[in-house]
């Protein structure tokens, strides 16, 4: 455990964030520009370049070069690595570090995005665990970073990429902040096919046959090309624009594993991600503190864009509490679904019961 964050510097923080230090025009813009702390703390950012080796797959045989950004910051309390979706890259997600002013952020390019790509192709978040681990090697080695808490916040596949790497090293990170992971590529295709599969003639519905053949034979090598094509229709993503070899992923199963602190975060109209889905992933984390939050969002990865100030808010008042008290002294499970505002139990959840807590 480190010092206890000092909750009216984060209130402070706030409060510039949002433009509401006072009531005045002349003191508002006084206070929202203070030129010369704001200096000061551009002053006490440094970002560096880093390149790192990373595992290309779970035989460990050989290695690939993955790159990123650091952002380091005088006196953090710790450091943030960012995970980023399907289709993005280190230089998108860096721009996510307002979200943690207190500590250090690193972002870098999962294989097949970003930089040096060559040769490479995505999994979508299998063998991304192991570039995972390797850019968390990086903090782990670093004199300054080493001994202080590291911290996940992943979206998407980079959430499902965290995961797993979190099963294979349970001493990976010290708390995770996952947002619109996908529970399992099993569930994720056929939910697509049952979508697609079906049409409407003269009010009637017909499914055509072949879903299950489908599905048994998705991750064969010779279904390559039909199971690429039905990736891009389910997923509405390119799939051309990253080589992807899709390949069975179990988050869903991963997650049972992992037992510290986790902050899920999902909004209710991402059409590539159910809100069922990140409660089965809730659910079936059965060790240690969990938080649920379901926004009004939309799209995927929509819960930032629709309140960006909440969002920043949540995110922090997360990292705080596990700072200030033990996660064991705590309420493990809770839910806050902002689509009816109120707060549920697990066991409500499992129930399907969302009584006023």
């Amino acid at each position: 455990m480190i010092k206890k964050i000092d909750f009216f510097l984060l209130i402070h923080i706030t409060l510039c964030v949002v433009g509401l230090q006072a009531s005045s025009p002349l003191v508002e813009i006084q206070g929202l520009y203070n030129l010369p702390a704001i200096k000061e703390q551009i002053k006490n950012i440094q970002f560096e370049e880093i390149i790192f080796d990373a595992f290309v797959d779970q035989s460990k045989t050989s290695m690939h070069t993955r790159r990123a950004i650091l952002v380091r910051k005088n006196n953090a309390i710790g450091t943030v690595v960012v995970c980023h979706g399907y289709l993005g890259c280190k230089r998108d997600s860096i721009a996510l570090k307002h979200l943690f002013p207190l500590y250090n952020v690193l972002a870098f390019d999962f294989r097949a995005h970003g930089d040096d790509r060559d040769g490479q192709f995505s999994t979508i978040g299998r063998d991304e665990a192991f570039d995972v681990i390797g850019a968390v090697s990086v903090v782990k080695s670093d004199p300054a970073m080493k001994d202080k808490p590291v911290i996940v916040y992943g979206f998407s596949m980079g959430a499902v990429s965290a995961i797993q790497a979190q099963a294979m090293e349970p001493g990976l990170f010290d708390a995770m902040i996952l947002d619109c992971p996908y529970d399992s590529t099993d569930e994720a295709m056929r939910r697509g096919l049952e979508e697609k599969m079906k049409w409407n003639i003269f009010g009637r519905q017909f499914t055509i046959p072949g879903k299950e053949f489908i599905l048994y034979h998705m991750y064969d090598d010779a279904s390559r090309m039909l199971t690429d094509i039905l990736f891009r229709i389910i997923t509405q993503l390119d799939s051309k624009k990253v080589i992807t070899k899709f390949v069975k992923v179990m988050p869903i199963e991963s997650v049972k594993k992992i037992t510290v602190p986790c902050f899920f975060i999902h909004c209710e109209n991402d059409k590539k991600v159910p809100i069922h889905a990140v409660e089965a992933l809730y659910n079936n984390k059965e060790q240690g503190l969990k938080r649920l939050w379901i926004t009004p969002g939309k799209g995927h990865f929509g819960s930032y864009q629709h309140n960006p100030e909440l969002y920043w808010y949540k995110v922090n008042k997360f990292l705080m509490k596990l700072h200030q008290q033990d996660a064991s002294s705590r309420v493990q499970a809770k839910v806050c679904d902002h689509r009816t505002r109120v707060t549920i139990s697990t066991a409500q959840l499992i129930n399907n019961k969302r009584d006023v807590a």
